[in-house]
């Protein structure tokens, strides 16, 4: 931390300008993929805040925030933790934060805060390490998820978000909590519910962030009737904004232009004030950071910055002794390089210039062309030369040098609904920082194709998918060597039961990517879906090699080794796959399906009962747990899973079967009899007994 900065931060803390309430409740609130210029409090007037609105009347907004990575991971993290992604090791859509940084979660539950998270998207589930620290972190997206197919379905609306936030709130006593609530509406596709869809039928985006603000409408009635809203600080920005359609970018992550960089940022102190001086109302057009929202936090409760944070407190800002500062703001974005082997970009700002470093570098005078719109570095090669350096000096600056870990390879579910969303996740190598990237394509060559790519995967999702291989069949034939052209169209073919296909364009995913698991994943499978066992096993044995956690290829070998007649080492590998994924249904399904035809059937009972835990209306298990306890003769236990078979699917004929044999074995003949007609009725193959 620079010297001067420590020294102010000491000076308010030693003379007790905070005069924050007694250890006051902090409300972390983040929207996803929200723009600065949409809503009212930046000077939008065609959409509908009411409720960001009083929080701006109330609070101090800063108008000119900017994030660290458009991509709501590794900016949550950014967050989080007041540190560069470079530091933190999140730089794209998945990863796991580095152990040895805490969180704020950690800091707030380490000074006896409740501490609660509540999270709208699957993209920001624990999985990823942002839930250390609190006691509670609601990311439950099991039930909607299920064999999720769309987009649409990885996200919780935003009234899901907040009643479950509400409903914790109302279990608080009088502690002190730090509550974080994450909301993912605005993130296309744009799909707001009534009325606001038919109200901002013309910018279904509007619409969103109108519905968002509606429910944090809720939140904040739900603080002021608990007396809490007066006296707590309240903390309101987003991960990231919207391109929409500036630049030729449609969302976000691939650009770092100031539509997807700028976001809200508002903090509502307690009391409205920040020790004697007034902190309502108050406007600031200093230029400031995500990493910074965490040593604000802090200093705003009266305690010192740790070492870790990177960031700067804003505390100087509202006090009005920083009026002339604008912070140096970096962003970058690596989605090119890892999604498609184009060249990374990064970004330094300081207020009136910015900088991007990419194979054509531009450079933007920021008041004059807001929009930047007008690339000045031909005239002005002196000062980009010398924003190049300072913007090299900060990356080297906050670098994690040996201490950041690897990006942490994803398990199979994880993947399956990222590349639902397109995030497909392939590398295309590492190389160090900018000025280390030349011989790949600069995105903004190349964003005519990755529309084209956009497209393919929208035309997926709506179900068209002869259009979306016409789109991926086009944009190969240009790009040959793109790894994810050649994935996406491989995973069209598979959806298609077109499996030679499928396989040669997996193959070529391999040839250009060789690190991809999803690919080698998808490879087995097709292999396996076109008969073809020993290069299907020979092929998810490499990934199990390379990922032994990848329960997706150890399930799909188990299935291949039962079928080859190896039901020892499937088995074995089924039973690796429930310990790496205890709430996989199939696999205790499958397990107990093993056990049993090796004669063990106990233990296949018990895989069946844990199938159960997991999915009482398994309707297989079911059956299945009926069959296993007739062949224990525990008669009654069988009986009652037939039941309750019958009950969840009447017309499966087994087990009308199972129930029969289960009557005969208690010598209830009649009653055998009738269910041993009704599985003859249902399926006139079945041989049964003639009683």
């Amino acid at each position: 931390m620079p010297r001067g900065v420590f020294l102010l931060l000491f000076g308010l803390a030693a003379t007790g300008l905070l005069g924050a309430p007694d250890r006051p409740s902090v409300v972390l609130i983040t929207v996803d993929t929200l723009r600065a210029d949409r809503i009212e409090p930046y000077g939008y007037t065609a959409g509908s805040t009411p409720t960001m609105t009083e929080l701006a009347r109330d609070g101090a907004t800063f108008e000119n925030a900017i994030v660290q990575v458009p991509m709501t991971l590794p900016s949550h993290a950014s967050i989080l933790t007041g540190t560069y992604p470079m530091f933190h090791g999140l730089r794209d859509v998945v990863g796991r934060l580095r152990k040895d940084i805490p969180t704020l979660g950690e800091w707030f539950s380490e000074r006896g805060y409740s501490t609660a998270a509540f999270v709208g998207a699957s993209v920001l589930g624990a999985t990823w390490g942002l839930d250390r620290g609190f006691d509670y972190y609601d990311d439950d997206f099991s039930a909607p998820l299920g064999d999720q197919v769309d987009f649409d379905r990885v996200e919780r609306p935003a009234e899901v978000v907040v009643s479950r936030a509400l409903s914790w709130l109302g279990q608080q006593g009088e502690e002190p909590f730090f509550l974080w609530i994450h909301l993912f509406d605005p993130h296309d596709p744009y799909a707001a519910p009534e009325p606001y869809a038919t109200r901002f039928k013309g910018n279904p985006y509007d619409g969103e962030i109108a519905y968002v603000d509606a429910q944090l409408a809720r939140l904040v009635s739900a603080l002021k009737e608990k007396g809490l809203y007066r006296d707590s600080l309240i903390v309101f920005t987003a991960d990231h904004g919207e391109s929409l359609g500036e630049h030729g970018e449609e969302h976000h992550a691939f650009f770092i232009y100031e539509v997807s960089s700028r976001v809200p940022l508002i903090f509502k102190f307690p009391g409205g004030t920040v020790g004697r001086h007034p902190a309502s109302g108050v406007r600031l057009a200093n230029q400031v950071r995500s990493v910074d929202i965490a040593p604000t936090i802090i200093q705003a409760l009266g305690a010192p910055i740790p070492a870790w944070i990177q960031g700067e407190s804003l505390i100087g800002f509202v006090l009005g002794r920083r009026s002339e500062v604008d912070l140096p703001a970096y962003a970058e974005t690596h989605y090119p390089r890892i999604h498609f082997g184009w060249s990374p970009l990064f970004s330094l700002s300081n207020g009136q210039y910015k900088y991007i470093s990419a194979p054509r570098p531009e450079l933007f005078d920021l008041r004059q062309d807001p929009r930047e719109s007008q690339n000045i570095l031909t005239g002005n090669r002196a000062l980009a030369a010398r924003m190049k350096d300072e913007l090299g000096t900060l990356m080297d600056r906050y670098g994690a040098g040996e201490a950041a870990e690897p990006a942490a390879e994803v398990d199979q579910a994880t993947l399956d609904q990222l590349q639902s969303l397109g995030y497909v996740g392939f590398s295309a190598g590492a190389r160090s920082e900018v000025g280390d990237w030349e011989g790949l394509a600069d995105p903004k060559d190349k964003i005519g194709t990755y529309n084209r790519l956009n497209q393919a995967i929208t035309s997926a999702r709506r179900g068209d998918h002869q259009r979306s291989v016409e789109i991926l069949e086009d944009v190969a034939r240009s790009e040959p060597e793109m790894p994810i052209v050649h994935f996406l169209l491989g995973t069209e073919y598979l959806n298609a039961r077109l499996f030679l296909k499928a396989i040669e364009e997996f193959r070529l995913t391999l040839r250009y990517n060789p690190r991809s698991g999803p690919a080698r994943f998808n490879l087995a499978q097709a292999y396996a879906q076109s008969g073809l066992a020993e290069q299907a096993i020979s092929t998810a044995r490499e990934l199990i090699a390379s990922d032994s956690s990848h329960f997706g290829a150890r399930h799909l070998l188990a299935t291949l080794l039962a079928r080859s007649g190896n039901l020892e080492e499937a088995v074995q590998e089924e039973q690796e796959v429930v310990k790496l994924s205890p709430g996989f249904v199939d696999g205790y399904n499958n397990l107990g399906a093993y056990l049993f035809a090796l004669g063990r059937i106990d233990e296949a009972a018990e895989a069946y009962r844990k199938a159960l835990i997991q999915a009482p209306g398994h309707i297989q298990a079911r059956v299945n747990l009926s069959l296993a306890y007739l062949k224990l003769q525990q008669w009654e236990k069988a009986l009652k899973e037939a039941r309750r078979a019958v009950q969840l699917e009447p017309r499966a004929s087994l087990a009308h079967f199972y129930l029969g044999e289960a009557y005969r074995g208690l010598g209830r003949l009649e009653e055998a009899r009738s269910a041993f007609q009704k599985a003859k009725q249902l399926n006139p193959k079945l041989e049964v007994p003639q009683l």
